[in-house]
């Protein structure tokens, strides 16, 4: 089978690890990227489209867009399977953006033959137009068409609705998506845990309690106040992941004794792709995960903490430096139990087969 991945920016390294995934299993995979990652992930077929919200200008130009309707950036949808329902301006600004962009799009699909293969995934739902004149043509030819939706793509803008009539297998990385979707069937993120050696677990001095800071969501005030409690009277300090490349993020966690991920879920339940990163690299993680979700999951390798009990979690967890070596040892073993790229494309595959989309190999 041939299949193709259409996403408007390669985020968290998946991409790389379908294709190749794909690849093991004899199957081409091609993926197709708007533009360049902003932390340098590769590309594959990179349209480097101009107009698109990688620059400063389109981005504040959705901003006084959005404010002009009265929407916050973080607001949450009301509605299960909410659709995108943009004011006439913007409507009439997106087909002017399909007008321009197309041809370009056009040479692209000739050039490689997009049109040729088997399966789409369009990665949040999104086509190469926001018309969906791609999804409609494949589905025409007989194609099949999948959609990977994340968090903010149903939160905060909805589902595109030419795509979604289209659609015949959706899958998401996030438990409370499927809140609002039933018909989302859920796929853990790939990841490869043998990319980060095992390591023998033991505290720095100070202990390093690392914190990404991506979502403006995730309660990053109450964990620098907890650690700013907690330095009066233990040897602690805050490292903050900002602004950084993923390469150097990586390389400044790896140094790390405990990661905080989220503790609001304003953003989304529980964790993303960073605590997944630092459970292979042996740190402990502590989280907020909502009692929906951890129904889900079953057992797992989190801490939990909310922005209640974050500074009483940390002061715990930072002196029983015997319960953190425990539980690097055991978040590791979860991670390649449900999160290793071969576990995952099992999954994926199943969901082939249930829709029928298999080939007699």
């Amino acid at each position: 089978m041939k299949i193709l991945y259409i996403s408007a920016e390669h985020v968290s390294g998946t991409l790389s690890l379908f294709q190749a995934e794909h690849r093991r299993r004899g199957d081409e995979c091609r993926f197709v990227t708007f533009w360049h990652s902003r932390w340098d992930f590769p590309d594959d077929i990179c349209l480097n489209l101009p107009l698109m919200p990688d620059k400063s200008w389109v981005l504040f130009a959705r901003k006084a867009m959005r404010a002009f309707r009265g929407r916050a950036r973080n607001e949450q949808p009301t509605r299960v399977s909410p659709y995108w329902s943009p004011s006439g301006i913007e409507r009439a600004l997106f087909a002017w953006r399909d007008r321009i962009l197309w041809p370009r799009i056009q040479e692209v699909i000739q050039q490689y033959r997009l049109d040729d293969f088997d399966i789409v995934h369009f990665d949040g739902g999104l086509d190469l137009t926001r018309d969906a004149r791609f999804a409609k043509e494949m589905s025409v030819r007989g194609k099949h068409i999948a959609c990977f939706y994340h968090g903010s793509d149903l939160r905060n803008r909805g589902m595109i609705w030419p795509v979604d009539d289209l659609t015949e297998l959706r899958l998401t990385s996030e438990w409370d998506l499927i809140e609002l979707d039933p018909r989302l069937k859920y796929l853990y993120l790939p990841f490869e845990v043998d990319r980060y050696p095992a390591r023998e677990y033991h505290f720095h001095s100070p202990i390093r309690i690392c914190h990404a800071t991506r979502n403006p969501y995730k309660g990053t005030a109450f964990v620098e106040k907890a650690v700013k409690v907690l330095a009066k009277n233990y040897r602690v300090e805050l490292m903050l992941l900002r602004g950084l490349s993923h390469a150097e993020s990586l390389r400044r966690k790896q140094d790390c004794d405990i990661f905080v991920d989220q503790l609001t879920n304003a953003g989304g339940w529980g964790y993303g792709m960073s605590s997944v990163e630092a459970l292979a690299m042996g740190i402990p993680v502590v989280t907020n995960i909502p009692d929906q979700m951890a129904a889900h999951l079953g057992e797992h390798a989190f801490v939990q903490a909310s922005p209640d009990t974050i500074c009483d979690v940390l002061k715990h967890v930072i002196t029983h430096e015997d319960v953190c070596r425990s539980l690097a040892a055991s978040g590791r073993k979860w991670v390649r139990e449900y999160h290793d790229v071969h576990s995952v494309g099992d999954q994926l595959y199943r969901y082939y087969e249930e829709a029928g989309w298999l080939r007699s190999r």
